[in-house]
This record gives C-alpha cells, sequence and structure tokens, in this order.
C-alpha cells in the first residue's frame, strides 16, 4: 500500500469519525509538516492506525512525534463484545501489524496516551523500551466547584493580578511568537520551531475554530504574558505559553490559565483541560495548585545502534 493510500484510509476514517482527538486530525497533521500512518490490516479492513512524522537525525531515518504535537494515541477498532482475553490477543496482532507497517528506520520515539492500549507488552516483545511520562488535567467542574480545588495562595494571586491585568483574545500571531521566543532565550534555550512554522500552525487552528490566543496586559496596555488555548470535543489542551519580567512578577500566567479553564469547561463544555505537561518540578508544582492530577503517559521507543541510546541519554 502507497503512502497516498495509507493516508487516504486514514482521512476516511477520521471523517466517519471512528478516530477522534485534535493531534490526530489529519489537518493537524498537515499544518505540522510531513506525516505519515501506520495501519494494520485484517480481512481488508484497517483495524489499528498509528500516525507519525517520518524524519531524519543524526544522520539516520527516524519516525517520531509531529512537530509541537504533545501526545498522540494508538487507534484500534476494539469489538465492543470482546473478552477481556481475546482482546489481548487481538491487541498484541494488531500492534506488530503496526509495526510491520513502518519504514525503515533507525530510531523510533514516541508519546502514546496510556489509554491508547491496555498492555504494551507486545512493543516490549519486538524490541522497544518504554518510559513513563505526566501529564496534568483537570476533569470537567464548575467554576465554584474549580475555585475550591485550587490552592488558597494560587487563588490570592490571581486575584491580585486580575486587578491589574486585563485578558484579551487574539493576539497578533507575530507578537505572540516573539514573547515565546523571549522565554526561551531567558532560559538559556533556542526557540524549537520558526515564525513560519508558528504562523502555519495558527492558521489551521483559526480555520478549524479549535483555540484562540490569549494576552495579558497591563494598565498601560502592554502585553506581559500569553498562552495559546486549543480544544476539540472532548478536551482543552493548554499548548504553548510565555510571558516576559514583568508578567512573572505580576502572576500574569497564572490569571492566563485560570481564564483558559474557565473557557474550556464554561464555553467549550469539555470533558477535561489537559495542561500539557511538564516533567519540570517547578511547573508540575503549579499544575497541582490549580487542582491537576497527574495522567500517565508512555514514551516508547527503540534505537537500532548501540551508539544510539549512548547518544540519547546525552540528549534526553
Amino acid at each position: 500500500m502507497s503512502r497516498d493510500e495509507r493516508k487516504k484510509k486514514y482521512i476516511a476514517l477520521c471523517e466517519q469519525g471512528k478516530i477522534t482527538g485534535l493531534y490526530m486530525q489529519p489537518w493537524w497533521l498537515d499544518a505540522t509538516g510531513s506525516w505519515d500512518v501506520a495501519l494494520a490490516v485484517r480481512n481488508e479492513q484497517v483495524v489499528g492506525a498509528m500516525p507519525y512524522a517520518p524524519g531524519r537525525r543524526w544522520g539516520i531515518a527516524t519516525v517520531g512525534m509531529p512537530a509541537l504535537t504533545h501526545h498522540l494515541r494508538i487507534w484500534m477498532d476494539k469489538p465492543p463484545d470482546i473478552s477481556d482475553h481475546k482482546w489481548l490477543t487481538r491487541e498484541k496482532q494488531i500492534i506488530w501489524l503496526l509495526i510491520d507497517d513502518l519504514p525503515s528506520y533507525g530510531y523510533f520515539s514516541m508519546v502514546f496516551e496510556e489509554r491508547s492500549f491496555n498492555n504494551w507488552l507486545p512493543f516490549h516483545w519486538k524490541g522497544f523500551r518504554q518510559e513513563m511520562r505526566y501529564t496534568f488535567v483537570i476533569d470537567h467542574m464548575d467554576q465554584a466547584e474549580l475555585d475550591q480545588h485550587i490552592n488558597r495562595n494560587l487563588k490570592r494571586n490571581i486575584k491580585e493580578a486580575s486587578a491589574d491585568l486585563t485578558i484579551k483574545r487574539e493576539v497578533d500571531e507575530k507578537v505572540f511568537f516573539e514573547m515565546c521566543k523571549n522565554t526561551y532565550k531567558r532560559q538559556h534555550m533556542d526557540m524549537p520551531y520558526s515564525f513560519d512554522f508558528f504562523a502555519k500552525i495558527d492558521e489551521a487552528i483559526i480555520a478549524h475554530e479549535a483555540g484562540v490566543k490569549l494576552g495579558a496586559y497591563d494598565q498601560q496596555g502592554r502585553l506581559t504574558a500569553v498562552s495559546y488555548l486549543l480544544w476539540d470535543n472532548d478536551a482543552a489542551y493548554y499548548l504553548i505559553a510565555g510571558d516576559d519580567d514583568a508578567g512573572r512578577q505580576q502572576g500574569a500566567s497564572i490569571l492566563l490559565g485560570r481564564e483558559a479553564l474557565r473557557i474550556a469547561f464554561e464555553e467549550k463544555h469539555v470533558k477535561t483541560f489537559d495542561f500539557c505537561g511538564s516533567m519540570l518540578e517547578s511547573i508540575t508544582e503549579i499544575r497541582r495548585q490549580f487542582g491537576a492530577r497527574p495522567e500517565p503517559l508512555m514514551k516508547i521507543f527503540k534505537a537500532r545502534y548501540k551508539w544510539l541510546d549512548v547518544l540519547y541519554s546525552l540528549t534526553r
């Protein structure tokens, strides 16, 4: 099956509503760059799908995550009446078919929702390894319940910030990008994507009415912090955020987080709010103060060469 044929079958599954989730949609994958999909086919029927981004790194072919995509899931067609022990066998067969449908690669590294599968052992039996990661989520609740879950100190900070700052929607994309870029610069890190790439993602999100850029402005009208909130029918995603020194002192990012939660639950009525990471202690502490709970993600990876394992341990 050619690449175009695989993608057409995948797109059809999405159009039929069988594959859901913002990061799994073809329009999102198109916006992130080159992508392909591994399919599991039984009796001429597609029973599993795993989108991925092909690439090259360190001079070798790679299979990895699409850019700016926090996590993906593996779609498997699970019959509603199948018993647990029969599903374990079927799941193993589907995962192995997906692995067999991948192109030749030197390194594989992807992050999946834990609910993608009941059992990751089929990957293990094929020589893959797994590393537990976490995102932080809040289940749907009304605003009164949410305020009860937020840490007392954080609520005080939000109240103080709201007295000095105003939140506006649809920040200019160039201004938004520069704020995020300066945040990376402050941390002595390079911006991981270009403005042209960000503008392409932003255009796709606006076209599909799948998100909003939020900005916090001080009393003089200066932008001090930004955040990008995405959503689908089930979940909202706190994808990108940035601030300057004044914004950090004023608690602008915390105020934006609270407003993003309000939009997600009150306006979009999603089931969950996903903070999209992080593994950093300082950031996870803020997520915890919002009342978020950790939810496991599985990073599954495989290096075909010994030296890649060493290189991965140095760059992870």
